[in-house]
């Protein structure tokens, strides 16, 4: 495959984040920008530094040297997540180890090379440091959530460790990708605006095709059982449409006792008849859905979290050419009008939620032409390849 751009020799060794190519928004956040820099004429490789598969069944396409053309390798030798206490830990070890001699293989190699670290935790950002320092490669790290605001139980480890990055991660990297403005906003008291950069959501428009027809009409929103709160939002705001025959389809993994709590909260409704859940599905039956769905639905809320993060999902919803509704906070209002590239309620209020749901119904030629235009939105900010080519000037400077 002949690269679509090319200037100085850049060696990307992609790291922090282990289980590439399985994984929800980091790792495919980390796929994309891996494929838009190969196709800007990069090199990349991903360094996994430990297995996090079950043990017991064997899975092909993880002894292979690339996925999708990506090259990849597990720095503990093995990709798989061992039963064992001493054997898991002796592998992070191992891993850690063997990590730091492939990045000082890579940094032999012509051209530049930079340490690109996509991580949730500071103390691998420490690391990563020292291992910048010791082998005098630039670290840039992209950071994606403001990790304090995260309302989930945390160890008061992980709370200390939360604050740290959020605090200091962008003063340790010698330069900072971003993928908000508030994120943005944050780094700048620690860089300069020269060392920072924005990488949005990111898609591979290409993917997005389908051959499906819907058997009904159907709303549709995709979203981990974690967000619970952001799906019962959806819930209350579909129960106040009756009278019209929209389905409302939910897309959901999570933890045993995160489904089992939304599968109640469904059948407690008074349209559990028209609500349907899927988990676990491959990604081709989810484009699918994208693209046979009357309109796609990510409301944010008015949270630190909320207004920090792009959703990996806006960008795979804009390339859906399906109508985006969500609300007027964070990075949504940056980049979509409503009423031309996405319908988006003036605040979290279920009513005007509603309301931006029943508009959909009733003026179906409009909402269809707002879906074509965040496509056109999308592709403008979004594609991999634009920002593939952006972040390699960006890391060669």
């Amino acid at each position: 495959m002949e690269p679509e751009f090319k200037n100085d020799k850049l060696n990307v060794c992609f790291v922090g984040t282990s289980g590439f190519p399985f994984g929800l928004a980091q790792v495919e956040r980390q796929k994309l920008i891996s494929k838009g820099l190969l196709k800007a004429g990069a090199s990349v490789l991903i360094i996994n530094r430990y297995g996090q598969q079950p043990e017991g069944t064997r899975i092909d396409l993880l002894h292979e040297p690339s996925f999708e053309g990506i090259p990849f390798v597990y720095a503990s030798g093995n990709p798989y997540r061992p039963a064992s206490f001493w054997s898991r830990n002796w592998g992070k070890l191992k891993g850690m180890f063997n990590e730091f001699f492939l990045v000082r293989k890579e940094k032999r190699k012509e051209g530049k090379t930079v340490l690109l670290v996509s991580t949730l935790e500071f103390y691998n950002i420490v690391f990563y440091k020292l291992v910048s320092i010791l082998l005098r490669v630039p670290m840039v790290i992209d950071n994606v959530e403001f990790f304090s605001a995260m309302n989930i139980p945390k160890s008061t480890f992980v709370k200390w460790d939360n604050h740290w990055y959020d605090h200091y991660a962008s003063k340790l990297a010698d330069k900072v990708v971003v993928i908000s403005h508030f994120l943005k906003n944050m780094a700048v008291r620690q860089k300069k605006a020269e060392a920072i950069i924005q990488i949005p959501s990111i898609v591979e428009f290409e993917k997005f095709q389908t051959k499906e027809i819907a058997k009904e009409p159907f709303f549709l929103y995709c979203g981990h059982a974690g967000y619970f709160e952001v799906i019962a939002f959806i819930l209350n705001a579909y129960e106040r449409l009756t009278g019209y025959p929209y389905a409302l389809y939910l897309v959901s993994n999570g933890a045993a006792w995160e489904l089992d709590r939304l599968k109640k909260r469904i059948s407690e409704s008074p349209r559990a008849d028209s609500i349907k859940l899927f988990s676990r599905l491959p990604m081709q039956e989810l484009i699918d859905l994208y693209m046979t769905s009357k309109a796609l639905l990510i409301p944010l809320r008015p949270t630190p979290q909320d207004k920090a993060r792009f959703p990996h999902k806006i960008g795979e919803y804009t390339a859906a050419r399906k109508p985006i509704l969500s609300t007027k906070i964070g990075e949504v209002e940056k980049f979509f009008q409503d009423g031309d590239t996405a319908l988006l309620a003036d605040q979290y209020d279920e009513t005007a939620f509603a309301e931006k749901m029943k508009l959909v119904m009733e003026q179906p030629a409009l909402a269809e032409q707002i879906g074509l235009n965040g496509y056109n939105l999308g592709l403008q900010h979004f594609d991999h390849k634009a920002l593939g080519r952006k972040l390699k000037t960006f890391l060669s400077e």
